[in-house]
């Protein structure tokens, strides 16, 4: 497969190509800080967690029947969790096992703040038919569940990215401190049963050394890498022993607000109107600054307005041109490079230089928006004559090979004789 981007178990955008990522719409639900702050009596395992939260968040969005059962079907639900197993008995008895998991909720509530129970069963009853899973919810805590007043805002979409349970636990419970950024501190200990239960597993880790580099560091890693939040550990001290934690979090997206705040629509409209995608438009932004976009947007005007020269026929694939060569004027006054002396084998420099645009090309593609991406694939249909090389619900190989090709061109323009020759000097000097 050509895309690197693609991520198991993620479900294909309705009407797109799953061999091309497109990134998915936020999918998030209100998960109670009940639930967030709780201590279970044993471990949860990835899936189990997973399944929770699809549970919660079928239940808000959706009544229960007369009786108090919630439904989901089997289908839908693997879709919501990412589970591309087809190994329906461990779903099935990872499902029933949580009618046997006790929890302390809220523990980390001062005891004037706690309601008046202290432990029980989140979903009591579970019916699971062939392709149906029924279950109820505590009448405990039922309507703390669907109409929660202090909440963590968890989105699925990153759920479905993580591969370690205590990754998930550990993340949800810093998504409930995002506006504060820091976490309340903990006893180590507490939150080691938190996250890890009371049972055997969790007691494993008598030493806080082996908790933190067993679960701590690893969890931090993957939640740095998948979720929308950078988290840092801080340990506070009692001598040298640590003995309560906290994390800083941060969330990535800010930088990306940031920059659209600080400079204004003005050039992402300009952008924009030479056909940049917006989420490329974003990058750049964050990239450069704003005197330096707005120096090669200007430059590219010039160029496009200028009528003694031929039409810009890609004002984008030139302003990215202007950009990238420090607005070195793109024209046939340019100082050419030294003429290489020929390969001593035959080389076609131009069939070479596509196939390394085609890697480029294949990244820039996965760095777009969803909607970015389904407007090239729409594009790029709409000119394929060839039936068999346009994009369906199962492309080709050559197919795909055909879109990158065309994204080359459509990106960055035809290759100019200056950029073939630079090309060709990197290839003969091991570049």
């Amino acid at each position: 497969m050509i895309s690197r981007t693609a991520k198991p178990g993620l479900p294909a955008s309705q009407g797109e190509i799953s061999l091309f990522a497109v990134r998915e719409t936020p999918d998030a639900f209100r998960k109670a800080v009940q639930v967030v702050h709780s201590k279970p009596t044993s471990p949860l395992s990835l899936l189990q967690r997973k399944l929770g939260n699809a549970w919660l968040k079928n239940a808000i969005e959706r009544s229960a029947d007369a009786e108090g059962w919630w439904e989901l079907g089997i289908k839908d639900l693997a879709e919501t969790i990412g589970f591309d197993s087809n190994n329906r008995q461990y779903l099935k008895e990872s499902a029933e096992a949580l009618m046997r998991i006790v929890h302390e909720w809220d523990v980390l509530a001062s005891s004037n703040k706690r309601v008046q129970w202290k432990a029980s069963v989140l979903f009591p009853e579970i019916e699971i038919r062939s392709d149906v899973i029924r279950y109820q919810i505590s009448s405990q805590m039922r309507e703390r569940m669907i109409n929660p007043e202090i909440y963590a805002l968890i989105d699925m979409k990153v759920v479905r990215r993580f591969r370690r349970a205590p990754s998930l636990a550990i993340w949800e419970f810093c998504v409930r401190f995002e506006k504060i950024e820091r976490t309340t501190e903990v006893e180590w200990e507490m939150f080691r049963d938190m996250m890890l239960g009371e049972s055997a597993e969790g007691k494993t880790y008598q030493e806080y050394k082996y908790f933190k580099s067993k679960v701590l560091n690893p969890a931090i890693a993957e939640i740095n890498a998948e979720s929308h939040h950078t988290i840092r550990l801080e340990e506070s001290k009692v001598g040298k022993r640590v003995s309560r934690i906290r994390f800083v979090v941060a969330r990535k997206v800010a930088a990306d607000e940031h920059a659209d705040a600080g400079l204004g629509d003005g050039v992402l409209a300009e952008l924009g109107e030479f056909g940049v995608p917006m989420s490329e438009a974003r990058r750049l932004l964050r990239q450069h600054d704003a005197a330096t976009v707005k120096r090669a947007i200007d430059y590219t005007l010039r160029r496009k307005s200028d009528t003694k020269l031929a039409p810009l026929s890609n004002p984008a694939a030139y302003f990215r041109q202007t950009l990238s060569n420090n607005y070195a004027p793109i024209t046939a006054e340019t100082p050419k490079p030294a003429r290489p002396r020929a390969p001593e084998k035959s080389i076609d420099i131009k069939a070479s230089y596509l196939g390394a645009k085609v890697v480029e090309a294949e990244q820039y593609y996965g760095e777009l928006d969803a909607d970015d991406q389904r407007e090239l694939i729409r594009r790029y249909n709409s000119q394929e004559q060839a039936a068999t090389l346009r994009l369906n619900s199962k492309p080709s190989r050559t197919a795909q090979v055909s879109f990158y090709r065309w994204l080359v061109t459509d990106t960055w323009g035809e290759a100019t004789t200056d950029e073939l020759l630079a090309f060709a000097q990197g290839m003969l000097e091991g570049r």
